[in-house]
């Protein structure tokens, strides 16, 4: 966890907090408007002792003590294949909509119109893409391969998250009122893949990261 102590003069890091401690609860106040089945409440502490030992950095306040954004990049991927598992939801159920639908005056399902053929390609090039991205990078990480940099990884989850959030937008946009209805699997995809560019690390950060890099490398 990330926290600031409570000395005369506070310093601020990062402390691992062993999870068998005394003084941990469970807020059980997770009411987000998606991914609500995670059950991501947020964890109270009550004057919980850690040891010096779990004390993983720490620094004063200052230039010093900021977070680095680039250490444990490579979690990121499977925070934006989770993302992507959400809109491959939706695209599955786009699918399906589209070869069961017939509108009375067209007489035939919707799936051969241009407009949902073209939707259905968009929709599988912005999903394929990224999960080329994603897993690939995956595959380096798993190999231990030292040329794929942290800001690699950071890059794979935000165009990741851009292109789940557009594809379950479009798919949403096609099916009209019927994808916003409670009672369809789709609006529940919807509402869970908007929380793919405010899970933490925000695009905004992370992308001065990625910036910071690619002008380090051209100074």
């Amino acid at each position: 966890m990330w926290a600031t102590t409570d000395e005369p003069a506070p310093r601020v890091g990062t402390f691992a907090v062993p999870g068998t401690s005394p003084g941990i609860g469970i807020t059980h106040r997770w009411d987000h408007l998606g991914l609500r089945a995670s059950g991501s409440h947020d964890i109270a502490l009550h004057e919980v002792e850690i040891p010096a030992d779990h004390v993983v950095d720490i620094a004063a306040h200052g230039s010093g003590a900021q977070q680095d954004n680039r250490a444990g990049s490579a979690l990121h991927l499977p925070l934006a294949a989770l993302y992507l598992g959400v809109a491959r939801a939706a695209q599955r159920y786009f699918h399906r909509f589209a070869h069961e639908r017939i509108p009375a005056n067209l007489g035939h399902p919707v799936a051969r119109t241009e407009r949902f053929r073209r939707a259905a390609g968009e929709i599988a090039l912005r999903l394929d893409s990224a999960e080329q991205l994603v897993f690939g990078g995956a595959e380096r990480v798993d190999a231990a391969d030292d040329t794929y940099t942290p800001e690699l990884a950071l890059g794979a989850r935000i165009l990741a998250d851009r292109n789940a959030v557009e594809a379950v937008g479009l798919a949403v946009r096609l099916l009209g009122n019927p994808g916003l209805s409670r009672d369809n699997p789709l609006e529940r995809h919807f509402r869970n893949v908007q929380c793919a560019p405010v899970h933490a690390l925000q695009e905004d950060v992370a992308l001065l990261a990625v910036g910071s890099r690619a002008l380090e490398g051209t100074g």
